[in-house]
């Protein structure tokens, strides 16, 4: 079968006698010409579909893959039509992904033992947590699963995730504010006050997307037990999985449900406190308030601070608990089972000791009904399960990155951590100096063009203007979304960049023909100070940031980039202006004596450059996030601790530098003989007054952030 690529007009050919997949919806073939791509050719494809499909090819979300060759939400990469006139949209392009399986092998413990045995309770976390991470970057950039399953997500030997059946996602058109609804939905996944709904007529929000979402995290966490599966103790037969989520029904809450846990399930204490407390949210209060339920974000970091709380049991090193049991609950539950563990040893596995039946016992009549449509900890997989040769996955961008767990490696040379940080250094020390010297250079420019009236850097500018904005349209014409802008967006984002650039090079020449000494030490100081910029960086990216694939970019991104600029900036400052005083100190004396002449000046400078780093690193931070994208704000669950104080300085330090700025310019404004012996310059002694006090505001922030931060109040 021969069909065109819609966007790059490229001709390909499908193998249709090798049939990857087949739905009711359509059936995947290889590709030819490219054996890393799949298609998804529909079986009636309608108008509807290719206009949704190119909406998600213009807007994807933030993050789609995990690393090089992982994908993270499967994604169309292009939209494939008719080689004829018509150009009919009839299927779209999306990565092929191998050696996943769907995310039930995984949590059910018979598919488990059988297929991944040494997938412990670690990997289980990871796997929750990779998951919640996916969501979240769907649910930030506008998107709603809708049919949340089991079968619609994948999972790697490494506990990394992949989303994929991204085309029946529920799509909003961000220009039209048309919604294409997801017309699908599992009753055991869906929400209360969507059960018995119809799908096509109704608006999914994302609080209807926590409740499946949760449904996944409880049965990765809880042998595959359904939350809402039990031993009925009413009369009559057992109700439907959709009516006892329909009543609220929670097996494990503290409202008396008609139930009792299910024989083989594990203890609902096993959890850590906190997922304990955010299911009861979920499923308790999210019966009646849908936005009790936690979000995506809160999952994700307390599924962390639950992970980091796993310890390892003496006995076995697979068996994985939480810090808050006091015995481990695999070894209680091995005994239970009659000596089938959970989590066999690599020894068990290698002797095939835990493919072993279990020992037969006595049969005993009951009456009482045992719940559920669902898949009990002993139930088989699916007659409809995906095959890891017949999985099908997208790919194309970053992360920030979903985590594998910690494995350990030997090396004759550095060690990997050492070998990354020092490439880090160096590319963030070489790209950091460029672009010192860049943004110097333009600043130092524009203040000649403007304050001394140059007319050759002005006439720079402006042509530079004119050409970037030209690039930028032309581009953005043969290059659209997701890789280009829109045409809006390319004219501002060109028009800048042209304009910022050409000021540059009109700086470095004004220097060069004139002789001007200040233009060389503006390159020499911006240079310096983009170094080590850079190099903090590239090395910590910055700290206790979000574990998600790649950064944010627009006005999320702008807010981003502005917090870790503004913190980057007035620490880099205050460090570069205490040296700098001591360096003057040295030269003048030969020696260093810390009198309370030196300190005062010390500190002053520090406070002066900390106000100038910080604004300048909100203005560069918010125009590279916008842009360029930047890792993910650090948020909190109440941390406490070493984490609360770092989180908390980090957001007291912008916040600060942003009150201390206002306050300063205001204060210029209104108590100018105040602030200032001289008349005539006001702009210098308005500009002087938003400094300094952004530097006293930018300390001050700090402290008082750390302080709440450490105290939990943050």
């Amino acid at each position: 079968m021969r069909l065109q690529r819609q966007f790059t007009g490229q001709k390909i050919t499908l193998d249709t006698s090798n049939l990857i997949a087949s739905g009711g919806e359509g059936r995947i073939f290889p590709v030819v010409e490219d054996s890393s791509l799949v298609a998804k050719i529909y079986h009636k494809p309608t108008e509807e579909d290719a206009d949704k499909l190119t909406v998600m090819f213009n807007n994807p979300p933030q993050t789609l893959t995990v690393m090089p060759g992982v994908t993270a939400i499967a994604w169309p990469v292009d939209l494939l039509c008719t080689p004829d006139n018509k150009r009919k949209i009839v299927g779209f392009l999306m990565p092929s992904v191998t050696r996943s399986l769907p995310i039930h092998t995984f949590y059910t413990p018979k598919t488990r033992r059988e297929r991944k045995p040494l997938f412990n309770y670690l990997y289980l976390h990871r796997t929750a947590r990779n998951l919640v991470a996916s969501v979240t970057d769907l649910h930030a950039s506008g998107y709603v699963i809708g049919d949340v399953n089991e079968s619609n997500i994948l999972v790697s030997d490494t506990a990394l995730v992949t989303l994929v059946d991204t085309d029946s996602f529920q799509v909003r058109d961000p220009d039209t504010k048309t919604v294409y609804r997801c017309p699908v939905g599992k009753a055991e996944f869906t929400p209360p006050e969507l059960q018995g709904q119809t799908f096509r007529d109704r608006d999914r929000t994302p609080e209807h997307d926590r409740f499946g979402l949760a449904v996944l995290i409880f049965q990765l966490l809880m042998e595959g037990t359904h939350p809402f599966s039990g031993v009925y103790k009413g009369s009559g037969d057992p109700p439907a999985i959709e009516t006892r989520i329909k009543a609220g029904h929670f097996v494990y809450g503290n409202n008396r449900v008609p139930y009792k846990p299910m024989p083989l399930a594990p203890s609902f204490e096993i959890l850590h406190p906190k997922l304990q407390e955010l299911f009861l949210r979920c499923f308790q209060d999210g019966h009646t308030n849908p936005k009790a339920r936690p979000d995506a974000r809160t999952w994700l970091l307390t599924l962390i601070e639950a992970e980091e709380n796993l310890l390892t049991c003496d006995k076995y090193s697979q068996h994985r608990y939480g810090r808050h049991l006091n015995t481990c609950p695999w070894c209680e539950r091995t005994s239970k089972l009659g000596g089938r563990d959970p989590f066999p040893s690599r020894e068990a596995v290698q002797q095939g000791l835990h493919l072993q039946p279990l020992k037969p016992k006595r049969k005993r009549r009951s009456t009482v009904r045992l719940a559920s449509p669902l898949r009990s900890a002993q139930s088989l997989i699916p007659t409809n399960a995906i095959q890891p040769q017949t999985t099908v996955r997208q790919a194309v961008t970053s992360s920030r990155s979903r985590y594998r767990p910690r494995t350990r490696t030997i090396s004759n040379g550095l060690s990997p951590q050492i070998q990354s940080l020092m490439l880090n250094l160096i590319q963030g020390a070489i790209l950091g100096g460029i672009w010192g010297v860049a943004c110097s250079s333009a600043i130092m420019a524009i203040m000649f063009g403007f304050f001394r009236g140059t007319g050759g850097i002005l006439g720079g500018m402006f042509v530079g203007t004119i050409w970037g904005a030209f690039f930028g349209v032309s581009i953005s014409m043969f290059l659209p979304p997701p890789r280009g802008l829109n045409r809006w967006k390319a004219f501002i984002v060109g028009s800048f960049c042209g304009a910022m650039i050409a000021a540059a090079i009109s700086g470095i020449l004004f220097g060069a023909l004139t002789g001007e000494m200040v233009v060389g030490q503006t390159l020499l100081w911006g240079a310096f100070l983009g170094l080590i910029w850079g190099s903090i960086w590239c090395v910590f990216k910055p700290p206790l940031s979000l574990p998600t694939t790649g950064g944010v970019r627009g006005l999320t991104g702008a807010v981003s980039g502005s917090v870790w600029g503004a913190v980057l900036g007035s620490i880099t400052g205050a460090v570069l202006a205490i040296a700098a005083v001591l360096w003057s100190e040295w030269q003048v004396q030969m020696s260093l004596t810390l009198s309370p002449k030196l300190v005062s000046q010390m500190l002053v400078m520090a406070m002066v450059a900390a106000g100038l780093g910080a604004l300048g690193g909100i203005l560069s931070g918010a125009t590279f996030g916008s842009i360029g994208g930047v890792p993910p704000l650090p948020l909190s669950m109440k941390m406490v601790g070493t984490k609360g104080a770092i989180v908390g300085g980090i957001w007291g330090n912008f916040l600060g530098a942003i009150a201390g700025a206002a306050v300063g310019a205001i204060a210029a404004v209104i108590f100018p003989d105040f602030l200032s012996s001289t008349s005539g310059e006001a702009m210098p002694m308005f500009l002087g007054a938003m400094v300094v006090s952004a530097g006293v505001g930018a300390v001050w922030g700090t402290i008082s952030g750390i302080v709440w931060g450490a105290l939990g109040q943050f």
